[in-house]
C-alpha cells in the first residue's frame, strides 16, 4: 500500500510539473498561430508577427484594444502559478518540517487547479477578436491552437491529477 509520503511526493512533483508549465505557456506568444506560414502568433496579452517571409523578424507588442476575456484569463493563470508554488512550498514544508501544512496546501492546490480551469474555459472565448474574425470557441480555418496552449491545458489536467490524489491522502482513516 502507497504510503502517505509517497502520494505528497508525488502529488508535489504533479504540482511542479503544472507549475512549469504554466510558465512555459503564459512566457510565450504561440496561443493561436497564423496557418498562413506563421505570419502571426498570439498569445494572452501580446501579439508577434514577423515582417516578412525571407526574414526570421520577429516583432512583439501588446495590443491596445486586447480582449478583457485573454486579460481575465491571464491573471488566472498568474494566480494559479503563485498559488502551485503556495502548495509545493506547503507540501514540502510539511514533510521536512514537523507542522502539518498537508491541509493548507490541498487548499491552494485545489483552487489553483479551480483557477487553471477557469482560464482554460475562459481563452476561448476570445476568439472573436477583430485579428482574429471568429466567434466565441470557433476558430476560424486560418488560425490553429498553438503549443502554448496546449502546454496550458496539460497543466490543468496535471493540476486535476494532483488534486484528486491530494483528496486520497487527506482523507480520514479509520481504524477498525
Amino acid at each position: 500500500m502507497v504510503t502517505v509520503d509517497r502520494l505528497v511526493l508525488l502529488s508535489t512533483a504533479l504540482f511542479a510539473t503544472a507549475a512549469l508549465l504554466v510558465l512555459i505557456s503564459i512566457s510565450r506568444p504561440r496561443w493561436i498561430l497564423s496557418v498562413n506560414q506563421g505570419e502571426t502568433s498570439l498569445g494572452l496579452i501580446e501579439i508577434c508577427t514577423i515582417s516578412s517571409l525571407t526574414s526570421n523578424d520577429q516583432k512583439c507588442f501588446v495590443p491596445h484594444n486586447i480582449r478583457f476575456v485573454w486579460v481575465l484569463s491571464f491573471g488566472l493563470a498568474i494566480g494559479a502559478l503563485g498559488l502551485l508554488t503556495l502548495t509545493i512550498f506547503l507540501f514540502l514544508v510539511s514533510q521536512y518540517i514537523q507542522i502539518s501544512a498537508i491541509e493548507y496546501g490541498r487548499l491552494t492546490g485545489f483552487v489553483a487547479m479551480i483557477f487553471l480551469c477557469l482560464s482554460t474555459v475562459l481563452f476561448p472565448m476570445g476568439f472573436d477578436a477583430d485579428i482574429i474574425g471568429g466567434s466565441p470557441f470557433q476558430l476560424p480555418t486560418d488560425y490553429r491552437i498553438g503549443s502554448s496552449y496546449i502546454a496550458f491545458v496539460g497543466a490543468t489536467w496535471l493540476s486535476v491529477v494532483s488534486a484528486i490524489i491530494t483528496g486520497k491522502m487527506c482523507l480520514p482513516r479509520f481504524v477498525a
